[in-house]
């Protein structure tokens, strides 16, 4: 094989109600054809028991193809037999716990029986955390984040943050399940933010339920607590900056684009799942703080987004892709708000950003590609 190397990617997705069975389908559309321009076939399956692949099998027995669909330019979506994926690109967003232990039973036998994996996932919001804080660039630019363990933390957290804090998924969720805190003098407290449906909700509850309250609402998943950040715009809307990195075809980290993601007044969060809507990042930001201050942003996002990447992979292995998400307070200073392995990439359309638009789903091929060759060349030296 040369530089025209010719390889499968198996998209791992979890399964949802519609046809086809998955979300994200702009997205693997988009990414199919692009893949087509480039040499490579792509087709996509759901890890559960209708996609074929025995998950318990003797040594040496291999499985031949899984059930899945393929992307085609007049008929669309069509269902399938494939051949075992070169690349297994897992975009795969769990829903709970035994998703989750499925796709990663299943990325194990794909990768016994010769598939390579694409990336890998990062763990939750709170590990992440604690490996950025080692770096002493980017420490100034992190929120205090304590996981919530239960009444004693709640406390130890509203105690030391001044009655306000925010609480959040420790995996990713879209803005879904999100909470903020204010503890009033009145003995009462305000709680404001998103539930499990991504619904926005606003409601004041006594102080003395509030334990009982909030255990209620985070149920077995973990979670963290931050300091409440101002991060909202000039007229009360909640906006962050999504930086999306990728490895290109040479295997190297850069910035595919930045873009601003504005929420709705009453969401606490920008997400884009929430119904946000995108900005081209840096005009956004002059109307916000001015020109001068507003290219200083930008310099330090551009900065902690080519640090931060390399330090993830040191810590948790290879990658492929992060969405770096950004706060902005209303004193202009930069908070790492989040890294998410498996990013979203509708902002740049959104913004009308073509270019950014096309290499958010170009340099996913493209970096596969690079997989395939350098085990190749490995292979024949």
């Amino acid at each position: 094989m040369s530089s025209s190397i010719n390889g499968t990617i198996g998209v791992m997705v979890c399964r949802r109600p519609g046809s086809p069975p998955f979300a994200e389908k702009h997205y693997l559309r988009e990414l199919s054809l692009a893949a087509e321009k480039l040499g490579m076939k792509v087709f996509v399956f759901c890890p559960d028991e209708d996609a074929g692949l025995p998950l318990a099998q003797a040594a040496g027995n291999r499985a031949v193809s899984i059930k899945g669909y393929r992307f085609h330019p007049d008929d669309g979506w069509i269902s399938g037999s494939f051949p075992l994926p070169d690349v297994i690109y897992d975009r795969c967003l769990h829903g709970s716990g035994q998703e989750s232990a499925a796709a990663g039973e299943w990325i194990s036998r794909l990768l016994q029986q010769g598939s390579k994996l694409w990336s890998r996932g990062l763990p939750g919001k709170a590990k992440v955390h604690q490996l950025l804080k080692r770096s002493p660039l980017l420490r100034p630019h992190l929120p205090a984040t304590i996981r919530y363990t239960g009444a004693d933390s709640l406390s130890r957290a509203l105690l030391a943050l001044n009655g306000s804090i925010f609480m959040k998924p420790s995996g990713g969720s879209h803005g879904r399940h999100s909470l903020y805190i204010s503890l009033k003098e009145n003995h009462t407290a305000l709680l404001q933010g998103r539930d499990r449906s991504n619904t926005i909700f606003r409601q004041t509850i006594p102080a003395q339920e509030l334990n009982t309250w909030v255990r209620s609402f985070t149920g077995r998943r973990r979670f963290i607590i931050q300091p409440y950040l101002q991060l909202h715009n000039q007229d009360g809307n909640p906006f962050d900056v999504r930086s999306l990195v990728q490895k290109n075809d040479r295997g190297i980290w850069s910035i595919t684009g930045i873009a601003v993601r504005q929420g709705a007044e009453q969401g606490m969060t920008s997400n884009l799942h929430g119904g946000g809507t995108a900005y081209p990042a840096l005009p956004y930001l002059i109307s916000e703080f001015g020109e001068e201050k507003a290219r200083a942003i930008m310099d330090t996002i551009w900065n902690l987004s080519a640090r931060i990447p390399p330090l993830l992979e040191e810590g948790f292995g290879r990658l492929g892709e992060l969405g770096i998400d950004f706060g902005v307070d209303t004193r202009g200073k930069v908070w790492i708000l989040e890294a998410n392995s498996k990013p979203g990439r509708r902002a740049f359309v959104l913004t009308g950003d073509s270019k950014a638009a096309r290499r958010s789903v170009e340099h996913p091929i493209q970096y596969a590609r690079y997989l395939l060759l350098r085990q190749l060349r490995r292979v024949n030296t």
